[in-house]
């Protein structure tokens, strides 16, 4: 079936930017909006550490919007030689250095984190994905069952913790977790694509086009989907269905293969079938 990307998140909350002892958000400037700056990092001082910890924080979230996760790195690096007891710090520059495949040294400061505050969760998470992407499905999946421990309804956790099952076999196990997932939160596309997926691998057709409408209801242009869909339509003789699934997933994906081979095989059947008409 092939891995399927798990779902990351970099811990970019609003509390986290500013240390429980610090100031309030509202007490930073309104006129200096934070960039990603390319050269030199930001070292305006804006009043006392509490400050320039969110100021820099701010601006390392900027520089992950743009797509540059090592100025990202650079700027949590600072937080961090500022406060090395920073566990926030630490989770985040793991989640930015995992974005710039630097997976050792994200494992390293997830571990570091967990070590400052064994609770936090997304520590546990973000390290589980990682894990995930490093194929260490074991241990990846010991990480999301801490955080779904820390956390009894992060879908998230339980829908990856699924996607590391099916990559060992587990396929009973990852129905399992998928299922609780959508049971905690019935609006997570992602959870219903991979449970349909599973469907599809295990036969279990009709599930899977339940599980794979429901999934493109909410990303209708997900060629995959729709590719897979088409092939629990196929194996069920619904080709008319499938033929407009691969259709479909052609136009917005011309070089997927599965969507390809499906829409070659029922346009061929269907030539022989009018030439022996």
């Amino acid at each position: 079936m092939g891995i399927i990307k798990p779902i990351t998140r970099l811990a970019m909350l609003a509390a986290a930017l500013i240390p429980a002892s610090g100031l309030a958000p509202s007490t930073l400037r309104a006129e200096t909006a934070p960039v990603c700056a390319d050269e030199s990092l930001p070292i305006e001082t804006l009043g006392g550490a509490a400050e320039q910890t969110a100021a820099l924080f701010a601006q390392a979230k900027e520089c992950v919007r743009a797509g540059k996760p090592q100025r990202a790195v650079a700027l949590f690096s600072q937080i961090i030689r500022s406060d090395p007891t920073d566990a926030t710090a630490y989770l985040n520059r793991g989640s930015a250095l995992a974005r710039s495949g630097e997976v050792a040294l994200a494992i390293s400061d997830f571990g570091v984190a967990i070590g400052l505050k064994p609770d936090l969760v997304e520590a546990w998470y973000d390290r589980g994905t990682t894990f995930t992407h490093m194929r260490r499905f074991e241990a990846a999946i010991a990480d999301f069952t801490e955080a779904v421990r820390l956390k009894p309804d992060f879908a998230l956790a339980y829908c990856n913790r699924g996607l590391a099952n099916v990559q060992l076999g587990r396929y009973d196990d990852a129905l399992a977790d998928y299922s609780v997932a959508i049971d905690h939160d019935d609006k997570l596309a992602y959870c219903f694509f991979n449970r349909g997926s599973l469907y599809l691998t295990l036969g279990d057709y009709q599930k899977a086009i339940g599980d794979l409408s429901q999934a493109l209801s909410d990303s209708p242009r997900n060629p995959v989907a729709l590719s897979r869909r088409g092939q629990a339509y196929e194996a069920q003789g619904r080709k008319t269905r499938a033929l407009d699934d691969f259709r479909a997933a052609l136009d917005l994906e011309p070089n997927l293969d599965s969507a390809k081979e499906g829409f070659a095989r029922i346009t061929t059947e269907q030539q022989r079938s009018h030439r022996q008409d």
